[in-house]
Formats: structure tokens, C-alpha cells, sequence
């Protein structure tokens, strides 16, 4: 079952903490998963507080309401703010740690440009342990927005939605520049680009003003008006990239980069090339027609790789620990502002 939490307070600082004390046993759960994951990939012990001593200096140079929530987020849970930090900053630490990780990740959005319908649907791969650490956190603002969003416990955001037509999906990739100074967390990045508003324009502006030291594929999708549209936003250290859809209006994307800008420096395929066996699978599957949700689920319901598949299990006579899974299937409607997750993959889900 979709653990869901809707915020009862919109000022930020209040609204980390009560966040935080609703969920402290979950956050300190990640914070133990992930101090694991960084040993395991660096054969050692890692100090995670000075990463998120430099994280939470990039946050406050960032968005001062962020680094608020995240204040008040630390201060409910009974954790120091530095250590929320680092969870933010996973994937820069990641990156810094040189870690070879695979977040299998598919992403198919088709749009019309005549008409605000957009389709817009997720895998969420990541490692098995963490199968019980997500949730969809619905967060009001004083003014009327709303955010909702899914993502891991003490994670200020991830993929969402807002109730002014924008939607954002999110994948990782692996660029050779990755893992320099600390910039702002990409988690970060995109919950920033959710609580900004609906226009599509100002997000890829704030996308193109913000350092980051990590790389992820932050697919916008704008419906208003009667229109919508969409872009990938390939964030990397020296980026972004934008790739847009097709003329049919589909846009697939998974783990390795499409725009030219940074193709060259792409670590993905090398290391997980089944990102180019998934994204060819599905466009094949999906292009040259009008698509429903329905269409592109039954698409994604492909375990050719095993776990590198779209919807990949890991194998039950191991442990989880080490191995990838799909944690969750999002559906987007961003017309209507709403998110529909499921845990595991679209095999058996009808969302």
C-alpha cells in the first residue's frame, strides 16, 4: 500500500518539523540504509556529516525556504541538520564516492501540443533495501499551491506534480564531470522547480542559473491553457541539456543522455548499457500512435534483462541488499495536479 502524509502547515520551518516528527523512525531508517550503501561502495567508512555540512551551505545559498523545511524537518526528527543534508545530497555523495550505481529508471511522457492532456509515467528503480522508504508527501503553500511529490523519507523531494501544470519525472545518470565541489542537491533542485509555479519557462531558467556536482534527467511536463508540452532537462556539472519529443509527441528517456552537449562524457553505457536496451524496447513499443496510460503500462510491463528490465525483480533466493528492484510506478496527470503511485512495477498494476 501508497503511504501518503499531506503537510497541515505551509510556513517551512513548521512544516519540516512536523514532518520530521511524524516520521522520525522512517528517516533515521534511511539515514542507517544509506550510511550503508556509502561503506559498501567505498570499502569503508564514510564521514557523511562533512558532505552534508556542504550541503546544507549549498541549500541556504539556494532557496532559504528549503533550507528551512530542512532545519525544521531535523529539528522533529531529533537528528542533526547536517545529517538530513547528506540524505539530501545522496547522489552528490554517490557521485563523489565514484560509486557505480544503477538507478534503472523508464520514463515515457507523450504530449499534445493542441490540447492539455499529457500522459506521463515512471519506473522508480533503485536498490531492493529500500522498498519501505518512500511515500508521497502532499504539501500545501500559503498562497494556493500545492506540491505533491514521492520520495524517500527526510528527501525534501523527488518526482511530483504541482496544482498549477507542471509535472516533473526524475532519473539519474553518470557523467565523467560528476562528483566535484558540492553543489545544490538534485533532490533539491527538483522540489525547488515543483513549489516555483507552472511555468515551464521559469523552470528551465532556475535549472540553467543552479551548479550542481551530480547528474539526473528532470523531465518537465507543462499542461495548461488548453496546451502542454515537455522537455528533458539533462542536469550535469557544465549542463543542463534539453531533448524534446518527437513528432508524434512521445518522449522516452531512461539512464544515459540524449542531448549532444553531453554525450561524450556519458559514463552510462559503458557501465549499465540495458538503459539502451529499455529506451529502445519502449520506443518501439510506443511510437507512431495516440497513447493512454493503459498503453504505455502494458509497454513498461517488460522483464526481458531481468533486473536491468523495465520492470525489474530482484532474485528472491538473495538477499535484497545490493540488489535493484522497481520500488514504484507514478502516473501523472498534471492538468488535474494529482500523482498516482503504486509500489513495485506496472506487472500486475492496473493504476
Amino acid at each position: 500500500m501508497t503511504r501518503r502524509f499531506r503537510s497541515s502547515v505551509s510556513e517551512p520551518e513548521a512544516r519540516g518539523r512536523e514532518f520530521g516528527e511524524r516520521h522520525a523512525a522512517e528517516i533515521r531508517r534511511s539515514l542507517a540504509l544509506y550510511d550503508a550503501l556509502f561503506e559498501r561502495v567505498a570499502g569503508k567508512p564514510i564521514d557523511t556529516r562533512s558532505f552534508g555540512a556542504e550541503a546544507l551551505a549549498r541549500i541556504d545559498e539556494f532557496s532559504l525556504p528549503l533550507y528551512s523545511e530542512l532545519i525544521g524537518l531535523a529539528a522533529g526528527a531529533d537528528i542533526e541538520a547536517d545529517r538530513i543534508a547528506a540524505l539530501n545530497a545522496r547522489t552528490e555523495i554517490l557521485a563523489a564516492l565514484q560509486a557505480r550505481t544503477n538507478g534503472e529508471c523508464s520514463i515515457v511522457v507523450q504530449i499534445d501540443p493542441y490540447s492539455a492532456s499529457a500522459v506521463a509515467i515512471q519506473t522508480w528503480d533503485w536498490y531492493a533495501e529500500f522498498a519501505d522508504q518512500w511515500l508521497v508527501w502532499e504539501i500545501p503553500h500559503a498562497d494556493g499551491r500545492q506540491v505533491t511529490t514521492l520520495t524517500e523519507f527526510g528527501i525534501l523531494g523527488k518526482a511530483g506534480v504541482n496544482n498549477r501544470g507542471l509535472g516533473l519525472l526524475f532519473s539519474i545518470l553518470h557523467h565523467a564531470r560528476d562528483g566535484g565541489r558540492m553543489g545544490v542537491p538534485v533532490h533539491v533542485l527538483a522540489r525547488a522547480i515543483l513549489d516555483h509555479g507552472g511555468d515551464i519557462n521559469a523552470a528551465l531558467q532556475l535549472v540553467h542559473r543552479t551548479e550542481v556536482s551530480a547528474s539526473s534527467c528532470m523531465t518537465l511536463v507543462a499542461s495548461s491553457h488548453g496546451e502542454s508540452a515537455a522537455v528533458a532537462v539533462e542536469v550535469f556539472p557544465g549542463g543542463p541539456g534539453l531533448v524534446f519529443p518527437g513528432d508524434d509527441g512521445l518522449m522516452v528517456h531512461t539512464n544515459h543522455f540524449l542531448a549532444a552537449s553531453a554525450r561524450d562524457h556519458d559514463l552510462e553505457p559503458a557501465m549499465f548499457p540495458d538503459t539502451l536496451v529499455r529506451h529502445d524496447l519502449l520506443r518501439r513499443r510506443l511510437q507512431g500512435r495516440r497513447l493512454t496510460r493503459e498503453d504505455v503500462l502494458a509497454a513498461m510491463r517488460s522483464h526481458l534483462g531481468t533486473i536491468a528490465a523495465v520492470c525489474c525483480h530482484p532474485d528472491p533466493a538473495r538477499s535484497a541488499v545490493g540488489q535493484y528492484a522497481t520500488l514504484a510506478t507514478s502516473v501523472l496527470d498534471v492538468g488535474a495536479g494529482t500523482l498516482e503511485a503504486s509500489p513495485g512495477g506496472p506487472c500486475g498494476q492496473l493504476l
